[in-house]
């Protein structure tokens, strides 16, 4: 199920009424979905909370609500996710990052590949990521309105705790 599709199952739920009516200063600050087997149609949808926590509805046949959980420190702002500027497809989205992979990076081998929606200053991007068996990493974000290359990186899972 496409992502604006999600946000109105999850909008009519009982599930989410009832917790919007005690958050109703809490706004849409991502979409997460893994592509696996085992989280096929599962989407993660996460809520950010005045109290600096987000609160989860993971949403798929059913809705479930995830407690609030901290937020992992960042420098970054946590923006508002518009979805009225979602209008790329997630395959479409994903055709485009794997054509990107594989032009560039044809011998690695992707173990995991997962993507998160969320709203950059420069607007919503799919941020996509694959995880390969050499144990590197390669993210490309999209315009989520367009599908353009907005950036990209590839590196080792080393490098990551290098610049922190």
């Amino acid at each position: 199920m496409e992502f604006n599709a999600i946000i109105k199952d999850l909008h009519a739920s009982k599930e989410f009424k009832a917790w919007k009516k005690e958050h109703s200063e809490s706004y849409l600050a991502h979409a997460f979905m893994l592509l696996d087997d085992a989280n096929k149609d599962t989407w993660q949808v996460g809520f950010y909370n005045s109290d600096n926590t987000i609160t989860t509805f993971v949403v798929s046949r059913i809705v479930e609500v995830i407690p609030n959980q901290e937020i992992l420190r960042s420098d970054h702002e946590i923006l508002e996710l518009k979805p009225q500027e979602v209008t790329l497809a997630y395959e479409a989205a994903l055709k485009q990052a794997t054509e990107f992979r594989i032009l560039h990076h044809p011998r690695e081998v992707p173990l995991k590949t997962f993507f998160i929606i969320q709203q950059l200053p420069s607007g919503a991007v799919y941020n996509i990521t694959f995880f390969f068996q050499s144990m590197k990493t390669l993210n490309v974000k999209l315009a989520a309105g367009d599908g353009k290359i907005v950036s990209h990186s590839f590196q080792t899972l080393m490098e990551f705790d290098r610049k922190k």
